[in-house]
């Protein structure tokens, strides 16, 4: 339930307008007042946040592109070597290209990836670190795959070559014990037997 303190100011009051009247229209232009007065801050507030916002990312933008412009158009002077004194003036981008490949080509760790106590104990660069790393890591399991695949393939070959010799020297010695030709002249005398007794 809303509550309202309204004055009424009697004084202007015309004959013609009754005192109802001139609280409801009291009301109602208070009532208008507070109504306007809230959906314009509301606005404002909203506005408020969607402009700053449009002007931050314009000035963004602007701020980049004027800067990108600017780095690529700054040429900073560079010592050639460090013997002489000669400078040439290069680019800006060409210079932190050139610093950043030195970075990457700087020998600053040891052998476990570790920053050594003194620099001449460096051996490998970023690059060479982790190349070395990663074609440790692949070969290795390349390697042992390959050094399974061989294990396997020697395995099954001596497997069906000492079956194979097995099979060839178990003929010859099965046909050896068996002494088939003796065989088959026992076989005959007793078939020869064998008739002679039949008949």
């Amino acid at each position: 339930m809303a509550k309202f303190k309204i004055e009424v100011d009697l004084d202007w009051l015309d004959e013609e307008m009754s005192i109802d009247d001139a609280i409801k229209q009291e009301v109602i232009s208070s009532i208008k007042t507070k109504i306007t007065s809230d959906a314009t801050a509301e606005i404002t507030k909203a506005l408020s946040g969607v402009v700053e916002e449009k002007t931050a990312e314009v000035v963004d933008d602007f701020l980049g592109k004027t800067l990108q412009a600017k780095i690529e158009n700054m040429m900073i002077p560079y010592k050639k070597s460090s013997w002489g004194s000669e400078y040439e003036l290069i680019p800006m981008s060409e210079f932190v290209g050139m610093r950043y490949e030195n970075y990457l080509n700087k020998k600053v760790f040891d052998e476990n990836g570790c920053e050594p106590r003194y620099s001449n104990d460096a051996k490998f660069s970023i690059n060479e670190y982790f190349i070395k790393k990663y074609l440790e890591k692949e070969l290795t399991s390349k390697v042992s795959k390959l050094i399974q695949t061989a294990r396997k393939n020697a395995e099954e070959t001596i497997i069906k070559t000492l079956e194979q010799n097995l099979r060839d020297q178990l003929s010859v010695d099965m046909i050896q014990r068996l002494n088939i030709p003796s065989m088959l002249k026992n076989l005959q005398e007793k078939a020869a037997l064998l008739e002679s007794n039949e008949q």
